[in-house]
């Protein structure tokens, strides 16, 4: 990991706090918790996650895929809803469904910001469009991933 990671990512999460008081009159906190587990979400545009990582000199920030005009960074961060414990070992895994239209499936890389972990990557989200989005986190010792399902209003962010 490049030492501009822990930078980027700390503009990236900048940004994320910045988009998440746009979030939907249905989920206005971006926080879903279910099976143990608390979820903070966030939506950026992808063009400016990356050009943060290029200033940055991390021009391949979730690998050199080219990213479409409608590219979009989804990062969460994973709480213990009893302890607080943030997760920092798991292996993630986003579905993101479009209402009526087809899924992507993608894992969300570790991204490590000022000693803590968040986990990101780069999806297609067409402008004005609800999105299902279900995560599959396995902590580490688990055999079995747990699934965290929330929606995500694209509208809001056009």
């Amino acid at each position: 990991m490049s030492k501009a990671v822990p930078l980027i990512a700390a503009t990236v999460v900048s940004l994320f706090l910045t988009f998440a008081s746009h979030a939907s009159a249905g989920d206005a906190s971006q926080t879903v918790t279910s099976h143990g587990l608390t979820v903070y979400f966030g939506v950026v545009p992808a063009a400016i996650a990356q050009g943060v990582a290029r200033t940055h000199g991390d021009a391949e920030m979730h690998g050199p895929d080219a990213l479409a005009p409608s590219s979009y960074h989804l990062l969460v961060a994973i709480f213990n809803s009893a302890t607080g414990d943030r997760i920092s070992d798991a292996t993630v895994a986003a579905v993101v469904t479009r209402a009526g239209g087809g899924s992507q499936t993608k894992p969300l890389e570790p991204m490590k910001i000022a000693d803590t972990v968040t986990y990101g990557n780069f999806f297609d989200l067409p402008p004005a469009g609800l999105y299902h989005v279900t995560l599959n986190v396995t902590k580490k010792g688990d055999t079995r991933p747990t699934q965290i399902d929330f929606a995500y209003d694209q509208h809001f962010h056009q």
